[in-house]
């Protein structure tokens, strides 16, 4: 099993709704995801892409890719999405897939603050795309604890 299907699995068992919305993990890299869903499950009344779709997919997606990171360097956090903020372009008309990057410096800072045993914070600006066009724009800022096993 690949990376990237054992990350598509474990966001199915772990957040369900990634399953209903069929979620799936198209790359997977160091510092970077994409992450696709189907417009026929996830489009509103008038046939576009539903607002909390798009909201769901980029939330999950700054979530694995922290979470991913981390695993990849034998760390493990509880991760949460403190805040975020969503703005809205256009109509998604198509199936929808969303980027989220984090900076190397910022990945930096996060293994360096939970090695010392603090909560560092990280924002993440994801895009939203669909039919070829940035559909929407995604801020989270996430929230990490150390965990110990």
């Amino acid at each position: 099993m690949t990376d990237r299907e054992r990350l598509q699995r474990i966001l199915h068992e772990q957040i369900p709704i990634s399953r209903a919305m069929g979620v799936g993990v198209v790359a997977l890299h160091s510092l970077s995801l994409e992450l696709s869903a189907p417009l026929a499950a996830n489009h509103n009344h008038a046939g576009t892409g539903f607002a909390g779709s798009l909201y769901s997919l980029a939330s999950l997606a700054g979530w694995a890719l922290l979470r991913q990171y981390l695993e990849s360097h034998g760390m493990k956090a509880q991760l949460l999405l403190a805040d975020a903020r969503i703005r809205y372009l256009r109509p998604a008309t198509g199936d929808f897939s969303v980027i989220s990057r984090m900076e190397r410096a910022q990945a930096s800072e996060l293994l360096a603050a939970l090695c010392r045993g603090r909560k560092p914070r990280l924002e993440l600006k994801i895009r939203i795309r669909s039919g070829g066009h940035q559909v929407a724009s995604f801020t989270g800022s996430y929230a990490a604890a150390p965990v110990s096993d």
